[in-house]
């Protein structure tokens, strides 16, 4: 049984011989080569499989007989875009293939590498005809037998697997672009036997031996340097004849979609519609990456990354995995800038792929011209699509009972009524996936996550949640008896369904105990996601739940905020970063039209910036361009509610909602009147404090209004940390006396805060030991649970550290006074316990901590102060022609991507292809390719979407000819497709 990383896919390996007979939609494979794991454990072993159903036998050198499949366990590998890549170097050397049916007298073998040693010629792999010919394909040229000229296939461009010094790019750029996917011709003279050909053999891994009759030599070694290949090696593709250019392309670009490579030319899909065309990307192609599904195919792949990272993060190198901490249950790893994808649980559909390129611009920031609150990053991304995406908005996420859902975007609030067990279901689930994630509160009832089949109330397979956080799993609705978790209390928790295995995360890291296979019956049945609890005096109380699989949820991105040039985009990960996307393509990001996607809690411990729930091409032009920047200030909404009219009279009842789009949790407000009938100007009407997104003001009389808004200052700070308190954040500084404050934001976690002496480090000596809703008095290194104060969201907690005393203070009000004669010299520390803590506004007397020490999963911004201010009209119940509203603001331009206008040759090479319509035959037309030289030349025609209407191969020598026909009006992109690129021309059937 295989299992597909990334939780894409879990097919039965019978089901792959019989259907994976066309890689990237090029029938006729006589070997595929795959990289597969051996049964259900994605960090167990792998072997090098062939899927073609070629009755392929491997041998290897020190095994002499019998059949054996090479086989390495996940510790040599790597994941290369989240699949999984073998290192040929290590293990049984070399490796040997006999193809059975195969002769490869004339073949094409197409594979992707990606090296981790750029410099040395070292042997790829070698091939040997039936008819007794042998080739060696190095990292830098083709080796033939005996005294035959080696040919030497990427001498100039880097286009090879080797940098030498005869390469024009640097070797920083060419260790940048070293994945690549590497196409062999091989076209010696066919046997003519009525009977075939003996079998073909393809020796991978090692160095050559004279003495290996595999290798069909002898070789000259002085011809080559005969190094063994250091490099990974995913899959390679083995046809026994000469695939046409368009053919070939097809392959090319299902690899380089499947393992984020970046092609010279544009790219095509399984059936041969344009997915990317390089010649309308321009700028944009670089680091091009896509997302894609197609089952006829078996190629799903929802979530990718560029293998072509930047210094010094080289994709190639055996450090940088796809995944975190190499754990392939686990998440993006943080050695990638940018990963997208589809949300998790949410299916790709297929025959969906989903392109982005970047135009090569730096990570550095600029300024907005025209609000210096905004500071954009330099480099942008195109994005293409072949199918909008568009939320249903209206369809209801939970049905259930005893349970509240109160939805919050694409997130749900999920409460239980007391003392009543309940429970809530999705709708059915769409392709057999589906997703549930949540942060587990620090108390809570015994409550089971996971999926039932339709008609089913209770959870058939997932996992229960105990009292005490430990989690156990639940098969065929029977709760094992194994804890998998002791504690996940406070902690990040996802279930996912996918293809017939239930998988669980915790904090974002996943394991082989902590996956669930269906039965083989059950893989074909309906779900509902579901969350079901037992009655309890504690009732289950979960925020922000996500929940995928049953309606359309989008996609989701993460930008490296520790990759970007001083870590800027770090200190404003939490609150104050957006995407900013234009839905025009053009590359211009103004306030009317610009779509702005907020941030959401990031991964600290990857270092990234999350996005959720991101609509790609929702009005249907097929593209848009996107960016990301912050904004170093506040942003907010106002809607302004006008006064009822009762007996003609319009009464006092108007109100104001504010809603903050960017900032801090706390804020401050005033409301003052302009004119108001009976009041005097300028008085304040309404002022005061909130926290959160959201606050009204209400009680008001119809007039004119000014309303300001303002975040202050201090550090708004989150860590995540456990029961051992070994996360922390100190002060760098010294103090030898001063006021502390901080305001509370929330009574689910525990956390210590307070002053440690600098002759004992590492104890909190005077300070508050929060757990939940109390907060109670450390008091010389101990925590008194019998002396504290009750806290709520919005409250103020602080100290006064003055002489030889500690006094504590609950919203301005001293509580508590000790001395403390050991206390000469502090630092202000933070240690975090159980759950998701965050505290805001911390000051060390009236200003924010500039420098902390961190350990563990903590962030903290240190947002500026900053206010907005609006004009506002109370309208009137009695007379609608009031005015009622702000005063409206005009649009402004945020930012624009800059490019340069060169064609990188382009229009070189497309101006060697002419297309002209026959007289009188609108639809008809005669194609025309003169490039100088010869070779075989694939003819495509495709509409305006990328759809294929049309294909053949080019006649003629040196100067190619094709006459077409297009099915009716409109404009097409015609492709003529060679072994070294592609020309392109648009044309207009009238």
């Amino acid at each position: 049984m295989k299992k597909v990383l990334l939780f894409s896919g879990l097919c039965g390996l019978s089901a792959l011989l019989l259907l994976a007979r066309s890689p990237g939609g090029v029938e006729g494979v006589d070997a595929w080569f795959k990289t597969v794991p051996v049964g259900n454990n994605l960090q167990g072993q792998y072997q090098w499989l062939d899927l073609s159903g070629d009755s392929l036998v491997q041998y290897a050198q020190n095994r002499l007989s019998g059949t054996y499949v090479f086989t390495q366990n996940r510790n040599l590998l790597k994941a290369l875009n989240f699949n999984p890549a073998m290192d040929f170097s290590k293990g049984d050397s070399p490796k040997w293939s006999e193809l059975r049916r195969s002769s490869l007298t004339q073949a094409t073998i197409i594979g992707v590498f990606a090296p981790y040693s750029f410099t040395d010629e070292s042997v790829i792999y070698g091939v040997a005809s039936g008819d007794g010919g042998g080739s060696l394909v190095t990292n830098d040229q083709i080796v033939r037998p005996g005294s035959i000229e080696p040919l030497d296939y990427g001498d100039t461009n880097g286009e090879d697997l080797r940098h030498t010094g005869k390469d024009s790019i640097p070797q920083n750029l060419f260790n940048e672009h070293a994945t690549k996917v590497l196409t062999y011709y091989r076209a010696a003279n066919p046997n003519t036997s009525v009977w075939g050909g003996p079998s073909g053999v393809l020796t991978i891994g090692g160095t050559y031996n004279a003495n290996d009759e595999h290798f069909n030599g002898p070789f000259d070694t002085g011809n080559f340097s005969n190094n063994g290949f250091e490099g990974y090696s995913p899959e390679l593709l083995v046809y026994n004849r000469i695939l046409t250019p368009g053919e070939r392309r097809k392959a090319e670009s299902y690899l380089a979609m499947k393992y984020g490579v970046t092609l010279n030319d544009s790219y095509l899909d399984g059936d041969g519609n344009l997915v990317w065309d390089r010649n309308e990307a321009g700028v944009y192609h670089n680091r091009v990456t896509a997302v894609s599904r197609n089952n006829a195919g078996d190629f799903n792949q929802p979530v990718s990354a560029t293998s072509y990272e930047e210094a010094p993060l080289y994709t190639s190198l055996p450090e940088n995995d796809s995944y975190h901490k190499s754990n392939s249950y686990g998440l993006p790893s943080e050695a990638h800038l940018l990963v997208m994808g589809r949300e998790y649980g949410n299916p790709l559909p297929d025959k969906l792929s989903l392109f982005w390129g970047d135009d090569g611009g730096s990570l550095e920031t600029y300024t907005s011209p025209n609000d210096t609150l905004w500071h954009i990053m330099n480099r942008t991304w195109l994005v293409r699509t072949n199918i909008p995406t568009v939320a249903d908005t209206t369809a209801s996420r939970w049905t259930g009972s005893g349970m509240t859902v109160t939805p919050e975007g694409f997130l749900d609030v999920i409460s239980q009524t007391e003392n009543t067990p309940a429970y809530v279901m999705t709708p059915d689930l769409i392709a057999g996936m589906g997703l549930i994630e949540f942060s587990c509160p620090s108390s809570h009832p015994t409550f089971d996550v996971g999926f039932a089949k339709t008609g089913e109330n209770g959870c058939s397979y997932g996992f229960r949640i105990g009292t005490d956080g430990s989690i156990k799993a639940i098969k065929g609705g029977e709760v094992g008896t194994t804890n998998l978790i002791t504690d996940a209390s406070g902690r990040d928790v996802s279930v996912l369904l996918s293809d017939g295995v239930v998988y669980l995360r915790i904090d974002g890291e996943g394991s082989e105990s902590y996956t669930i296979n269906l039965p083989e019956e059950l893989k074909s049945s309906v779900f509902r996601g579901m969350i079901s609890s037992e009655a309890s005096s504690t009732p289950l109380l979960l925020t922000g739940v996500r929940s995928n699989g049953a309606l359309e949820t989008g996609y989701f991105a993460e930008l490296a905020h520790n990759l970007t040039p001083e870590k800027e985009f770090y200190h404003y990960s939490r609150n104050r970063t957006v995407m900013l996307i234009d839905p025009t393509g053009e590359g211009t990001f103004d306030s009317d039209n610009t779509v702005m996607v907020r941030c959401t809690p990031p991964d600290v411990s990857r270092g990234k910036t999350m996005f959720h729930n991101i609509l790609w091409d929702a009005d249907g032009s097929g593209s848009d361009v996107f960016t990301f920047a912050y904004f170093d200030g506040i942003s907010a909404d106002v809607d302004v509610s006008p006064t009822t009219c009762l007996d003609g009279v319009p009464q006092k009842d108007g109100y104001v909602d504010i809603g903050i789009n960017i900032g801090t949790p706390i804020y401050k407000y005033a409301l003052t009147v302009d004119s108001v009938a009976g009041i005097n100007k300028d008085d304040v009407v309404a002022s005061g404090s909130f926290m959160g997104a959201t606050h009204r003001i209400d009680n008001l009389a119809t007039g004119k209004y000014t309303l300001t808004v303002t975040q202050g200052g201090g550090n708004d700070i989150h860590g995540k940390g456990n029961l051992l308190y070994t996360t922390y954040s100190h002060t760098d500084r010294r103090f030898t006396g001063g006021d502390v404050e901080w305001t509370v934001t929330e009574t689910g976690s525990w956390y210590r805060i307070g002053a440690e002496p600098s002759v004992a480090e590492d104890i909190t000596q005077w300070g508050y030991d929060v757990r939940n809703d109390k907060a109670y008095f450390i008091i010389d290194g101990y925590t008194s649970l019998t002396q504290g104060v009750s806290i709520k969201p919005g409250d103020t907690l602080g100290m006064k550290i003055s002489g030889i005393y500690v006094r504590w203070f609950h919203n301005g009000e001293e509580v508590l006074k000790k001395s403390a004669w050991t206390l000469r010299l502090w630092r202000m520390c933070i240690k975090y316990g159980r759950g998701d803590t965050h505290i805001t506004g911390l000051t060390i007397n009236g200003v924010p901590v500039e420098d902390f020490e961190i350990n563990g999963n903590v962030q903290i911004e240190t947002p500026k102060s900053s206010t907005v201010t609006y004009t506002v009209y109370v309208g009137n119940g009695c007379d609608p022609s009031l005015p009622n509203g702000i005063e409206p603001r005009s649009p402004y331009l945020i930012g624009e991507a800059e490019h340069d206008n060169h064609d990188n040759g382009l229009d070189e090479l497309n101006e060697q292809l002419t297309v002209r319509s026959q007289d009188g035959m609108a639809n008809i037309f005669d194609a025309v390719l003169d490039r100088g030289k010869s070779g075989p030349t694939t003819l495509m025609v495709f509409d305006t979407s990328g759809k294929l209407v049309y294909q053949g191969e080019m006649e003629g020598d040196m100067v190619k000819t094709k006459q077409f026909s297009v099915p009716m009006q409109g404009v097409y992109i015609v492709k003529a497709i060679t072994a070294d690129g592609e020309h392109t021309q648009k044309i207009i059937a009238q």
